[in-house]
């Protein structure tokens, strides 16, 4: 039987405009080949802060609201092929734009974080994706976050804290076992400058790869990766070979650049029981495995339990512990440690960064009336980078991810330098009565022993067409 090609400029023309569960659409057409939908969503922002912002700089009490408007496409023809792609722009009205710097989601963006004063208000962000599959194989290129590692909090090995960035995927899966290798692009926070016959942005050029090797059962999954950050050169050949193991490919290349690899499990014991964990590797020399001295044998670790016993619950913990200068490399140019497992400025693994630990525990649950809550609480440990009260220099210890500076002799020692505690909690309660129509509250809140405490307050309500 023909399929009759339908376009509807708002809806999808299978509900009526009373139909309050009903998806809504700017434009929608559907044929037999495929689906094309476009959606418009309006948005406001409230947000309030008190305490450092995301970078740790200092940042009195301030408050502003904010327009957002946001447009996305998405379609897929004939099973085969997927695209989306979404942009949104918002625009502080009223109060203090130095909040935004506050904000986790959109610190890193910039023409939120140029400068020294405060923002202009505006900024604006783009995630897009095109995906084609055909048998066990497949691509994509996008711009997004990614997020990979088991863990019902945040993984170790890339988490979603960072800003988005663009990448190439490509992917085989065979029954129980799936290989990914991944090339993307990454950016540091540019300097502006003006010299006789040299005026311009300044900024290293930086990519991140990646292969990740996962096999999965009914209950267990168990993955191996290996991935590199490098730069102050073009896209190189050796990392885009898939097939090529990238710590020997490291070895050829000079070892220049800045590896690491993880091994990451995922077991259910029981119905609803869920038990993972990661073991990260920044360096590893064998031979010196237990010294504390010098720059090999950095490393992470990170286990979890979650619980999903009753219907639309799930409670959790979980335990991260991360080895000072972890996630850093020494190299530098121009004031940037070009080969940091940073991009803009935030670390694409564990926010904590390197000498930390966290306790945290958490839940998650549908509640009636079309309500969805998150609620976590922890008790964090820093060891921060302390400042020499005569000179004013920084004392490296390895307690910040965007300086890897080391001291001589290099010694690592857990929680030196300024040590900060204390307990942390959050949550994040989403509300969306009939569709299309969402409300969201984000709180976060951070006290220290020492330095000040951080409270951050973001409330979202959107309309989507």
């Amino acid at each position: 039987m023909e399929h009759t090609p339908q376009f509807f400029w708002i809806g999808d023309g299978g509900a009526t405009l009373t139909d309050l569960d009903a998806e809504r659409y700017l434009a929608y057409s559907e044929s037999a080949d495929g689906v094309i939908r476009v959606s418009a969503r309006a948005g406001l922002q409230l947000r309030q802060s008190d305490g450092p912002n995301t970078l740790g700089d200092p940042l009195p009490s301030a408050g502003g609201a904010a327009l957002v408007p946001e447009l996305t496409m998405s379609a897929h023809w004939r099973n085969w092929l997927g695209a989306t792609s979404s942009t949104y722009n918002g625009l502080q009205v009223t109060g203090d734009t130095r909040v935004l710097r506050a904000d986790p989601e959109i610190a890193s963006l910039y023409y939120v974080g140029i400068g020294d004063g405060p923002p202009a208000g505006s900024y604006d962000r783009s995630t897009a994706a095109l995906r084609v599959e055909g048998g066990p194989f497949a691509a994509e290129i996008a711009n997004a976050r990614l997020r990979m590692g088991p863990s019902p909090a945040t993984p170790l090995l890339l988490s979603d804290g960072a800003d988005y960035f663009p990448y190439v995927r490509a992917s085989f899966s065979k029954g129980p076992v799936r290989y990914q290798m991944l090339h993307g692009a990454l950016s540091d926070r540019t300097t502006y400058v003006r010299e006789p016959d040299n005026e311009g942005i300044r900024g290293p050029e930086r990519y991140l790869a990646l292969h990740r090797l996962e096999a999965f059962t009914s209950i267990a999954n168990v993955a191996f990766s290996e991935m590199v950050v490098y730069g102050l050169r073009g896209p190189e050949l050796a990392y885009l070979n898939p097939l090529y193991p990238i710590k020997p490919a490291e070895h050829a290349l000079w070892d220049r650049d800045n590896s690491l690899f993880a091994l990451d499990a995922t077991v259910r014991p029981l119905r609803g029981v869920e038990l993972a964990g990661t073991f990260l590797a920044d360096d590893l020399n064998f031979e010196r495995i237990g010294e504390r001295e010098g720059n090999n044998n950095k490393w992470a670790a990170q286990a979890s339990a979650s619980l999903g016993l009753i219907p639309g619950a799930t409670v959790y913990g979980e335990y991260t512990r991360i080895e000072p200068y972890v996630y850093t490399h020494r190299f530098q140019s121009e004031g940037s440690f070009y080969n940091s497992y940073t991009h803009n400025g935030l670390g694409l693994g564990h926010p904590l960064g390197p000498n930390a630990d966290q306790w945290l525990v958490g839940a998650r649950t549908w509640l009636p009336l079309g309500l969805q809550l998150e609620a976590r609480a922890r008790y964090v440990r820093r060891g921060e980078n302390p400042v020499d009260p005569e000179t004013g220099a920084t004392i490296p210890v390895g307690g910040d991810v965007r300086d890897g500076t080391q001291a001589d002799p290099l010694i690592k020692e857990f929680l030196a330098g300024d040590v900060y505690r204390g307990p942390g909690a959050s949550f994040d309660l989403a509300w969306e009565p009939v569709n299309s129509v969402l409300t969201r509250l984000q709180v976060d809140w951070q006290q220290w022993d020492l330095g000040a405490d951080r409270l951050f307050i973001r409330l979202d309500a959107s309309v989507q067409l």
